[in-house]
């Protein structure tokens, strides 16, 4: 029975000689309730964009759909272009973002979603390889200068977005390298400090300056910034591990994950021991675990308060660290750490129940008593949370702190210190890659804005939409499966007594060609609709009756709802005979066969193609370019 929350696409109303016996025979066949209701809604730009459900998930507004189309043609390096433009960190994505896109995709629904991530990384490999030079933009430079404190996501976001507008940039960072919690967080196996030096190297060539191994606040006063800069852009991420408060956190061999990642991808001494114990259900838990492995740990398990299925890290993320050895404990929360003679000897816990939902709609854990446990350990990980070290802030500028953050106005990221912004995880706690990432842009946004004197800027959609009768998807599009991205065996991952040589050994190999094709070719290509004309339509449901998915039913125009004013709908209320053809869009594998099926070409499929631009000569979003970029015949926009 199809979902009457689902968003339905209003069609043809025609009243007169539909009969009785076909809205039955229809109504049976589809096990329509005659007594549904169906909310509709007006078809206009706004929806047929977020129709694109994996580019309207994604932080940084990545057109996915456009560079999946343009791989799946073997047109790889226009593919590349489309991934790259919109997103300042697209190496490093490739590799470890945690792909809202793949959650939002509407093939989800069908079977499996596009492995995008994947993608993105297969195209981001083939371009490196290529030796195709990226083509920088022409830049008409400014006289304003901005320092962005961070060489995170963030501050790399801030600084390429701002560079292009020709603003002189410095970013300051205390590491040797840029990245930040890329850096130092995410362990060379999972993510190539060469995937890193790409993005860091585009942001350079746009002429923006990188100053490492410099502190603000020890090596370079915060005032000083001031008095240079015409801007300042605060994205220091939030570095600092939020402290285990048990018993015994104090103990020797507690060492927080933040620190432990740090001391691991710098190179420095790290101590694991036999046994290890992680507290912590996110991506720093498993990078911790995976990298006691790697340095010679016999036993490592992960604890977590919560169930297996409110882990925020992805399955195959889960997948591989449970394939290593890591041993899962869930429903569990620490009470104590134990020790003897100053040192780790293990961790009690407590199991848990899961009460009533919190603030965020999660159920919280309750303790159950007399339920402990002991799990020995030599070195205990907490990877809890991670908090932002405001230490470098001028105490005389008076920045207002809301919950250990500085506050920033959601709409502009100005701080209440004049001509100082800030985004990214120093400002939201953390978060992920790409949602930095995205912060980052609309800081930089709101930088130009206050540096230029724009107060007044809106955006402008340039929508075109095309109409044809003919509509072919890719061979086998619908019936491939998704394709397992190769991973290098577990034997392999650690074969070496040499900790770094582990520690830097890729555990995901990536696609090949071939693989990448028949990948993107499982794109249900969600820019293209079907559009029903009113005038030609008879309600005979040819089209009803061949489609695969139940997509399209026949229902009476009493049964549909609206939640604004729609005309059509209202003028036919009552109407004894009338009907309508409404669509369940999330269901729609755009095969094309009621256009082909229609006996009165009443059905087109309809192209739709979106630019946002705004008055200051920005793109926001687009789901465009790769109609610009074809030049060969192709679904992908090429001329037919």
């Amino acid at each position: 029975m199809v979902d009457s929350t689902c968003r339905f696409r209003p069609a043809s109303f025609v009243p007169g000689p539909q009969g009785t016996q076909r809205t039955e025979r229809h109504a049976s066949t589809l096990a329509i309730d005659p007594n549904q209701e169906f909310l509709v809604q007006p078809v206009d730009a706004s929806w047929l964009q977020c129709n694109i459900e994996c580019q309207e998930a994604c932080p940084v507004g990545t057109n996915c759909r456009g560079y999946l189309n343009l791989a799946a043609e073997g047109r790889f390096e226009e593919g590349y272009i489309l991934s790259r433009e919109p997103n300042p960190v697209a190496a490093m994505c490739s590799y470890v973002c945690s792909a809202p896109c793949e959650r939002a995709c509407r093939r989800g629904d069908i079977d499996r979603p596009l492995a995008i991530r994947a993608m993105k990384r297969f195209l981001v490999e083939w371009h490196e390889a290529s030796g195709i030079p990226d083509v920088m933009p022409q830049i008409t430079p400014r006289d304003e200068r901005v320092a962005i404190v961070g060489a995170g996501p963030a501050g790399i976001a801030v600084a390429r977005e701002l560079a292009m507008k020709g603003f002189k940039c410095t970013v300051f960072d205390s590491l040797p390298y840029g990245g930040g919690t890329m850096l130092i967080g995410v362990p060379a196996f999972r993510l190539p400090r060469e995937a890193i030096e790409m993005d860091v190297r585009l942001v350079e060539r746009l002429g923006v300056t990188f100053v490492f191994n410099t502190t603000i606040g020890k090596d370079i006063k915060f005032d000083q910034l001031q008095r240079d800069f015409d801007g300042i852009a605060i994205t220091a991420g939030a570095m600092d591990a939020v402290a285990l408060d048990i018993p015994g956190a104090d103990l020797e061999g507690v060492d927080y994950g933040v620190d432990f990642m740090k001391k691991a991808n710098l190179g420095q001494e790290l101590f694991v021991g036999k046994d290890v114990v992680v507290i912590g259900g996110g991506y720093t838990a498993m990078d911790c675990s995976r990298t006691s492995l790697r340095h010679g740990a016999e036993h490592v398990a992960i604890v977590y308060r919560r169930t297996r299925s409110e882990l925020v890290v992805d399955e195959e993320e889960l997948g591989e660290t449970e394939r290593e050895g890591v041993r899962m404990e869930f429903l569990a929360s620490p009470v104590e750490v134990l020790g003897e003679d100053g040192h780790v000897t293990g961790v009690k816990f407590i199991r848990n129940r899961l009460g009533e939902p919190d603030a965020s709609g999660r159920r919280s854990p309750i303790p159950i008593e007399g339920s402990e446990f002991v799990i020995r350990a030599d070195v205990v990980i907490p990877a809890v949370s991670q908090a932002a070290d405001l230490t470098f802030l001028p105490v005389k500028a008076s920045f207002e702190i809301n919950r250990g953050r500085v506050k920033v106005d959601p709409a502009t990221y100005a701080t209440n210190v004049r001509g100082v912004f800030a985004c990214g995880d120093f400002v939201t706690g953390p978060t992920t890659l790409i949602e930095a990432a995205g912060h980052g842009k609309k800081c930089a946004y709101a930088i130009d804005r206050y540096l230029t004197g724009r107060t007044d800027v809106t955006v402008t959609p340039n929508v075109k939409i095309t109409s044809s009768w003919r509509h072919d998807m890719p061979e086998f599009y619908d019936v491939l499966p998704r394709q397992h991205i190769p991973m290098a065996p577990v034997a392999m991952r650690m074969a070496s007594t040499d900790p770094e040589v582990n520690f830097t050994t890729p555990v995901e190999l990536g696609y090949d060609a071939t693989a990448a094709v028949a990948e993107s070719t499982r794109c249900l290509m969600c820019n293209f609709n079907i559009w029903f004309d009113p005038f030609r339509c008879v309600l005979c449901g040819a089209c009803a009756d061949v489609c695969p998915e139940g997509v399209i039913h026949m229902v009476d125009v009493n049964q549909l709802k609206t939640e604004g004013l729609l005309p059509e709908i209202e003028e036919a209320y009552g109407w004894e005979q009338g009907g309508a053809m409404i669509l369940d869009e999330e269901r729609c594998i755009r095969c094309a066969l009621c256009v082909k099926r229609c006996p009165f070409d009443a059905i087109t499929m309809e192209r739709f193609e979106l630019q946002e631009i705004s008055t200051d000569g920005r793109l926001y979003k687009e789901s465009y370019r790769d109609a610009q970029l074809a030049g060969t015949p192709g679904v992908a926009g090429g001329a037919r």
